[in-house]
């Protein structure tokens, strides 16, 4: 079996220093991977991770490390188009959004009032201001946003969602996915697990509420395709009962 396991948390780059990142460490991915590396069915496994993520201690697997949301779609592809990759496990925490232009309240504001003045609008309209915002925003490759702007504006994207592609680009594999939420009641929880199982074409989705993860617990549900779950107290134990799922779940109808 061939398992690809992705962890920690994306860094999306607004300039050459600074960045949108998130809280994942990694850790529990590379429990995950270390588990697997523990069985003699798991022949080759790669560990796709943020730089600064927590790394398995198996000599046995492959680390991958990656940086931005586009780093590991691409890292993903490459990896699957060239292996049979027989398990998936996507515990990384991707970002939502990405850094698309970064201007200043006066630039836009110039930048708006010349688009009035030259349209002869009345009214502002979003398009307008996007346009306004791409034609005025500039960060060049390299450069750092000078640190003189007062009220610099932010304008973000969307990023591309990674785990539905993980069925495309594997068909065949058992596909584990991870939702987090925040203190909200387990029957949600489960019920948006179960959704996102349902529209990424996952197997299982490993169920978290952010309120019960701390240094020694870590609550969790494995939801599959029937909406039953198991339920887990620890890191330790999340990582067994997801290597033993996966090994126990059946092939994949052709």
């Amino acid at each position: 079996m061939n398992v690809l396991i992705t962890a920690g948390g994306t860094s999306e780059p607004i300039d050459s220093v600074r960045s949108i990142t998130n809280t994942g460490t990694g850790r529990l991915g590379s429990l995950i991977a270390d588990a697997f590396a523990d069985r003699d069915n798991a022949n080759h496994i790669y560990f796709v991770c943020a730089q600064n993520a927590v790394r398995p201690t198996s000599s046995r697997i492959q680390t991958i490390p990656i940086q931005c949301t586009q780093d590991l779609q691409n890292a993903v592809e490459d990896l699957l188009k060239r292996e049979k990759i027989d398990a998936v496990i996507h515990s990384m925490a991707v970002s939502d959004y990405r850094a698309k232009a970064v201007l200043s309240t006066t630039s836009l504001a110039e930048a708006l009032q010349r688009k009035l003045h030259t349209a002869k609008e009345t009214t502002i309209s979003e398009e307008m201001i996007l346009q306004s915002i791409m034609q005025t925003a500039k960060i060049e490759s390299g450069k750092k946003l000078s640190s003189q702007v007062e009220h610099p504006l932010l304008l973000l994207e969307q990023t591309p969602k990674i785990l539905p592609q993980f069925r495309q680009l594997a068909p065949d594999a058992v596909i584990v996915g991870f939702k987090l939420l925040s203190n909200v009641p387990r029957t949600e929880l489960l019920q948006t697990a179960h959704r996102l199982l349902v529209n990424s074409g996952c197997d299982f989705v490993l169920a978290n509420d952010s309120v019960q993860i701390g240094k020694s617990q870590h609550v969790a549900f494995l939801v599959d395709h029937t909406g039953l779950f198991e339920t887990y107290s620890t890191k330790q134990e999340i990582a067994a009962g997801i290597v033993n799922a996966v090994l126990r779940k059946e092939p994949r109808a052709k």
